[in-house]
């Protein structure tokens, strides 16, 4: 758990012009009102440029504000208006946490080293140093493992896409090396067996006819006349009876 350091003692800076302005500023933050607070504490700042804690004040309150660019460059200008290296340690101190908030653990931690280095007794740096390390230290390793998980989905997607283009590839092979279908092998047949030479039915003259009637004739005859020798034979050899 982060440890804050808020408003440092006003009683010293409150003489010259500016009184009024920073003790309603400090009514105004000390209630809540921040708004009202920071244009109190930049109008004193303008009677007294020079006076170091209403920079840091102002900057305390600009972090309640959420303005956190404006209050890192307000705690700066704190720093380099003090001699104090304890109170400079406060300002490195809230910068870590302002930081730390906003999980840049890495930046937060050089900071709080050197809040440490400027008051090396600050137990509360020296907790959220440890702190602020640890959590560097967790957040490197998630965004390792998310980076080796980015790697490994990329490298899936690649294999994938490498494989559906080898599976379009053998496709296409496959597609190019088929037969013809058999429409298209039943119409090459034809065109083939068109452009053979057809056989022509030969003419046969009445003389050729005629032979061949005779010649049929002689045959029937001759079978007949075997046929009935074949019977006789027959009729002959049945006639003994033993």
């Amino acid at each position: 758990m982060m440890r804050y350091l808020s408003l440092l003692v006003l009683a010293l800076f409150l003489t010259g012009a500016s009184v009024n302005d920073a003790r309603k500023a400090n009514e105004a933050f000390e209630n809540g009102n921040y708004e009202q607070a920071a244009e109190l504490y930049q109008r004193a700042i303008e009677e007294d440029p020079d006076n170091a804690r209403l920079h840091f004040n102002l900057a305390s309150t600009l972090h309640k504000l959420g303005r956190t660019e404006e209050a890192m460059q307000a705690y700066d200008r704190f720093e380099n208006l003090t001699e104090s290296s304890e109170e400079q340690s406060y300002a490195s101190y809230n910068q870590g946490n302002i930081l730390t908030e906003e999980d840049k653990y890495k930046e937060a931690a050089e900071y709080y080293r050197e809040a440490l280095k400027k008051n090396p007794n600050d137990p509360d740096a020296r907790h959220n140093y440890e702190l602020a390390l640890q959590r560097q230290q967790q957040q490197e390793q998630q965004q390792q493992n998310q980076d080796s998980n980015q790697d490994q989905d990329q490298e899936n997607q690649d294999q994938q896409e490498q494989q559906q283009g080898n599976d379009d590839q053998n496709q296409d092979q496959n597609q190019d090396q088929q037969p013809p279908n058999n429409g298209q092998q039943q119409d090459q047949q034809e065109q083939e067996e068109q452009r053979q030479p057809q056989p022509q039915p030969t003419e046969m003259t009445p003389e050729e006819a005629q032979n061949i009637l005779d010649a049929l004739e002689q045959l029937e005859r001759e079978l007949l006349e075997n046929m009935k020798k074949e019977s006789s034979e027959t009729q002959s050899t049945n006639d003994k009876d033993w």
